[in-house]
């Protein structure tokens, strides 16, 4: 009989080569320097080794420090290019650290799928998801509306910087209340605690700064 909770992970050896498998050439590196050229030509030699190491991590509750820092680097929007708000900030993290990160986030949605955690109208970040689905969907509803002659009201909400300011206390609660707990409740708090980053423009680098609240973005 299966739990209904997420006390642990078996990191096994093909799911950590499938997770280097979808590394992409021109993806950039982390704080550790280690290029995604070099991890895709030596993956049949690191795999075993990496997968020793993301267990090791999961079963110790540590996570190295390497894979909690990264380099932010602004990526400009639209407007004013002499305006800050009008640049995205994109996290370069460690490459090894992302495929520990995608065998145990495909760990955490079986769990949430298996058990109906998320509910069917949620299309972001999700397998088979995209705005473009939940954008057909909604014009299907108001279209079949309009020719019912009903009455459409729709409601826009968009929040802003909503993953740089989720409070990681509240993160973590709500993760436990969705039967995540044990072995994968520490590790992702380890992961979240002691977070640095830096912005990179040009080679140059500010100072360190903590990261107190927030989700990592790639």
């Amino acid at each position: 009989m299966k739990s209904d909770k997420l006390l642990d992970i078996q990191i096994e050896l093909g799911k950590v080569k499938k997770a280097l498998d979808k590394l992409r050439c021109d993806k950039a590196g982390g704080t550790d320097k280690l290029f995604s050229r070099l991890l895709i030509k030596l993956k049949e030699v690191i795999c075993y080794p990496v997968t020793k190491i993301i267990s090791e991590s999961l079963c110790t509750g540590i996570v190295p420090d390497d894979w909690k820092t990264a380099n932010v680097t602004p990526i400009f929007k639209k407007g004013s290019r002499q305006r800050v708000e009008n640049y995205r900030p994109v996290s370069l993290t460690s490459l090894i650290g992302k495929a520990c990160e995608t065998v145990i986030r495909d760990a955490i949605l079986n769990h949430l799928d298996r058990h109906q955690l998320i509910v069917d109208s949620q299309y972001g970040f999700r397998k088979g998801g995209s705005c473009l689905g939940k954008l057909l969907q909604f014009l299907d509803a108001v279209t079949s509306g309009l020719d019912k002659n009903e009455c459409i009201d729709v409601v826009y909400l968009d929040f802003a910087k909503a993953f740089d300011k989720v409070p990681h206390e509240r993160l973590l609660d709500k993760v436990n209340k969705h039967g995540i707990g044990g072995r994968v409740w520490l590790w992702i708090k380890e992961w979240l605690s002691g977070r640095k980053q830096r912005v990179c423009i040009n080679g140059r680098c500010s100072n360190w700064t903590s990261v107190t609240s927030g989700v990592p973005q790639g």
